[in-house]
């Protein structure tokens, strides 16, 4: 459990080179143009590649409207992907949010049976996760840090703050097998959550 819990943690850091120079660099998505993502699609560097699909993921999440709430369509998050990114090729001057928006949230494909809802999953599910479906479970973490932003009226991404709370939900979810996986992301994620006032629970 506690290699798991690693795993994780160091998958969330990860994310950050992969996103920005610096771990400590945050980004506002609100300024990344279709330029600059189309050149981490097309570059010939996987943790570029693998930014690209990061920052996507917090788009997802940013864009999903009331309606939508937590539930994550996987087969349509990927065509939403090439949507987006197809787009952003032909437009490079249009910022990413705008390009994403045109086929995210209130533009997106219907879900299919086969959404996964995040407010009904539990953190057992995290605790249960296999070292090599840690990038998996790292992409979900950065859709629900772009859902809460969107709550918050924030277009940062902040991949210090971040790793961060996915360390404190990691160690949470261990701790509360039982509790939801959702409610745990608003405890460290939220806008009022636990990572902002340095609180441990």
């Amino acid at each position: 459990m506690k290699r798991l819990l690693l795993s994780v943690i160091a998958a969330a850091f990860l994310l950050a080179p992969a996103i920005s120079a610096s771990a400590a660099e945050s980004l506002d998505a609100s300024t990344l143009s279709c330029k600059e993502l189309t050149e981490k699609v097309q570059s010939s560097d996987k943790s570029a590649n693998y930014g690209a699909s990061v920052i996507l993921y917090w788009m997802e999440g940013y864009q999903a409207t009331d309606e939508q709430g937590t539930v994550v369509d996987f087969d349509n998050v990927a065509k939403e992907f090439a949507a987006t990114t197809d787009y952003c090729g032909k437009n490079p001057g249009v910022g990413v949010m705008t390009a994403s928006s045109k086929f995210m949230g209130e533009n997106a494909e219907d879900a299919t049976p086969k959404a996964i809802d995040l407010a009904i999953l539990k953190c057992e599910a995290v605790n249960s996760t296999k070292e090599n479906e840690t990038d998996g479970l790292g992409q979900i973490l950065m859709w629900l840090a772009g859902y809460h932003a969107s709550v918050a009226k924030s277009t940062v991404i902040d991949m210090e703050k971040f790793g961060a709370s996915v360390e404190k939900i990691t160690t949470y979810c261990v701790e509360h097998p039982e509790m939801g996986l959702f409610t745990t992301s608003e405890k460290f994620m939220g806008d009022d959550s636990d990572t902002d006032s340095g609180g441990d629970e």
